[in-house]
């Protein structure tokens, strides 16, 4: 499944990120978009609550908990989760927007600068304006600038601009040497989102859980070897969309 667009909204603490974001969601959310949405943090939080149930599972010794309601759902995993593991986990959007998370290049961002000097520490080559928010001494130096009250504009430019997270493998599969690279391409007119073979190949192998980068040749031989048993079953005729998941038996 191809990621949904993403954009970045970054800056150091109390530049005002989230009320940019606040902004952006709300903005694209009148739009019709279906939009998500995600936050670093460097601060250890407890996430769940003391005393309640999914707390108790945990502390029983489960490594991840959830709690689902007709109309909602909350996890809990006591584990690392990638960006693009969490992108997934949102369901299916539009359109993802992000919170921090400064030293990630594989997708636009939008830097929230709260003096001039931030633009140089924030910037990436992928930024696609800066937003001046009320009270900051940024004075709108070196990028295309939009102020706060200007959610509408901010929204038509991440429209035409966010693409597609990038994997941040530098797999060189798109014939650029990393992501940021064929990310500046994309911004700049030069490349299209689908130069990614990793988000857009018609086939993809992971092995324990990594995407393994394939030629042409063994994809193509891959691709109808497995058709070729898949159609000899039943409903394997009418195959739109396969996915082939096992674990390796080492001791067979």
């Amino acid at each position: 499944m191809t990621p949904p667009r993403a954009v970045s909204v970054v800056g150091f603490k109390d530049s005002g990120k989230t009320r940019v974001v606040e902004a952006l969601v709300g903005e694209l959310t009148r739009r019709g978009l279906r939009v998500g949405t995600l936050k670093h943090t460097a601060e250890n939080i407890d996430f769940d609550t003391p005393g309640k149930d999914t707390r108790r599972h945990r502390e029983a010794g489960a490594r991840a908990s959830a709690i689902l309601h007709e109309n909602a759902a909350a996890l809990f995993v006591d584990d690392h989760v990638t960006l693009a593991d969490a992108v997934t986990r949102l369901g299916r959007l539009d359109l993802v927007v992000i919170e921090g998370f400064k030293t990630l290049d594989t997708h636009a961002r939008i830097l929230v600068p709260r003096e001039d000097a931030d633009v140089d520490r924030l910037r990436n080559g992928l930024e696609i304006a800066a937003v001046k928010v009320p009270g900051s001494a940024y004075t709108g130096a070196g990028l295309t600038v939009l102020e706060l009250s200007d959610a509408a504009g901010l929204a038509d430019l991440v429209e035409s601009k966010a693409y597609p997270m990038l994997p941040g493998a530098d797999c060189h599969g798109c014939g650029y040497p990393d992501c940021r690279s064929l990310g500046k391409a994309i911004l700049g007119g030069d490349a299209e989102a689908t130069r990614c073979i990793r988000n857009y190949e018609a086939f993809t192998l992971k092995l324990n859980g990594e995407s393994v980068p394939l030629n042409n040749f063994v994809r193509r031989a891959l691709t109808n070897m497995l058709m070729g048993f898949i159609k000899a079953l039943k409903g394997g005729e009418n195959a739109e969309r396969v996915e082939l998941s096992f674990e390796v038996d080492r001791d067979g």
